[in-house]
């Protein structure tokens, strides 16, 4: 039935998750974004004979029942449609309540969190400054780059921690989505990426102030916040040239959304922080 349940989903024009899971929320990608974006969430019960799937970017929501030998009834379906509101509304409840938690962390760890210096593997492997980032002194996260995520409200919502080896992970059910961080006082011009790293290669090199996504589908999410807060501003969306195309794709959307402008990195596999330390300007 998990077949035929992605046939569902492409039938109204999205591509559907790989594998589908019973009994878990599984994000994809929304309508006519890219592959990496999680705007869409689908749920297929237990049994594997019902599950609904919704669109956050659009607003869509839709319940798929399996065939049956004999037609259903109308209050089978009635029910059956309750069950499916009740569910989404039950795994939201939870969803909020996992962000309420991760939060509440967040402003634990950075309250007990040190100031970064240069001497931070991370930052001395890609050659940039710390521009108030932290980090542990103990445990399991000395060391460890520790960045904030802040909301729409400029509330601390979620944090970002960056290994020596550049692998990075976010706090288990914290918002990610329109969430931002920023380097540097407003400026005429302002400048967004995805990474940490970019940003701070943009800011040292540019002084422009540089607003961080986190990654290439949230550019868009934060590019119409940063608008709204600086409806004057010259903002340039400065993408990463991902060999997928990925950067790429979402740098122009953020753009066109904003009435801004787009910039990538001449070389393949390169974002901006490879690019001005092999030499490159902008």
């Amino acid at each position: 039935m998990n077949t035929d349940f992605k046939d569902f989903i492409k039938s109204c024009g999205y591509e559907p998750p790989d594998h589908i899971p019973t009994e878990k929320i599984t994000p994809f990608a929304g309508l006519n974004k890219p592959k990496g974006n999680k705007a869409a969430r689908c749920f297929l019960f237990a049994d594997g004979q019902g599950g609904w799937f919704c669109d956050y970017s659009t607003g869509l929501y839709e319940i798929w029942q399996a065939k049956h030998a004999t037609p259903y009834t109308d209050a089978e379906r009635k029910a059956f449609t309750e069950k499916c509101q009740l569910d989404r509304a039950k795994h939201e409840r939870e969803q909020l309540e996992a962000r309420a938690e991760a939060a509440k962390k967040a402003c634990e760890i950075l309250a007990r969190a040190i100031y970064a210096n240069a001497s931070n593997a991370y930052l001395h492997r890609k050659n940039i400054k710390p521009h108030k980032a932290k980090t542990g002194d103990s445990g399991s996260l000395k060391g460890v780059l520790i960045l904030p995520l802040y909301n729409e409200l400029l509330q601390l919502v979620n944090l970002q921690f960056i290994q020596a080896n550049g692998e990075k992970r976010f706090l288990s059910g914290g918002q990610k989505k329109s969430c931002f961080w920023w380097i540097g006082n407003k400026t005429p011009v302002i400048l967004l990426c995805e990474g940490f790293a970019t940003g701070a290669s943009l800011f040292e090199s540019t002084g422009n102030q540089v607003f961080i996504a986190y990654d290439a589908s949230n550019l868009i999410n934060v590019a119409k916040i940063v608008r709204a807060k600086n409806p004057l501003a010259e903002i340039i969306i400065a993408g990463d040239n991902d060999v997928s195309g990925t950067g790429q794709t979402a740098a122009r959307a953020a753009a066109l959304a904003i009435n801004g402008k787009y910039i990538i990195p001449p070389t393949v596999g390169h974002d901006w922080n490879d690019h001005v330390n092999t030499g490159g300007g902008l």
